[in-house]
């Protein structure tokens, strides 16, 4: 599956109230590109942390929350899905492009190249609803069985990795003030 399509795919779904948490570099770039818009969070050099921030987003929004993480960032950083487990909030979705590798450090292969499941590790931190899905009909179909029903979900999406895309135009600043206008315009 092709991270890029697939995200094309899933945010033409989504409406205007939900909000993105994109991962570091190529995802957050992928989103800009298939579907700018202020809801979406771009993570960009903030690897490990980007379910960690939709949580937080999750636990003070009353609509969905999606995270578009890594599996190399969730390794990173598991102690998110301990505590998504633990706090349990309806509203978030967790979904984790795996294409087994640290592709923004060097592109060596991750954990879940060899023995290591993800979604086995979400079920062993109580997270109930969880699935690996490795193709676009599959991811599109729990997607929107997610989005209209309670969570939290983690779904791990298999990727092939794919060339880059242009780097979208990275302003920081502008990101938050923009994404933190939206969130007050709805509440």
């Amino acid at each position: 599956m092709n991270r890029y399509h697939a995200i094309q795919k899933l945010m033409s779904i989504v409406d205007e109230k939900v909000v993105i948490v994109g991962n570091l570099g190529p995802t957050s770039d992928e989103m800009r590109h298939a579907m700018h818009r202020d809801k979406n969070f771009y993570t960009y050099g903030s690897m490990g942390l980007c379910s960690s921030i939709a949580l937080g987003i999750a636990l003070n929004y009353s609509d969905k929350v999606i995270s578009f993480d890594g599996d190399g960032s969730v390794l990173m950083n598991m102690g998110t899905l301990a505590t998504i487990g633990r706090e349990n909030p309806l509203n978030l979705i967790v979904l984790i492009w795996d294409n087994e590798m640290w592709g923004q450090v060097g592109r060596q292969f991750s954990h879940t190249h060899y023995q290591t499941n993800l979604e086995e590790i979400a079920q062993g931190c109580g997270i109930k609803k969880t699935i690996t899905v490795d193709n676009e009909d599959d991811l599109e179909k729990v997607f929107v069985k997610a989005l209209s029903d309670d969570g939290p979900y983690v779904i791990v999406a298999k990727i092939k990795e794919s060339e880059y895309l242009s780097v979208a135009p990275v302003e920081p600043e502008i990101i938050a003030f923009n994404f933190r206008k939206s969130m007050i315009q709805n509440a």
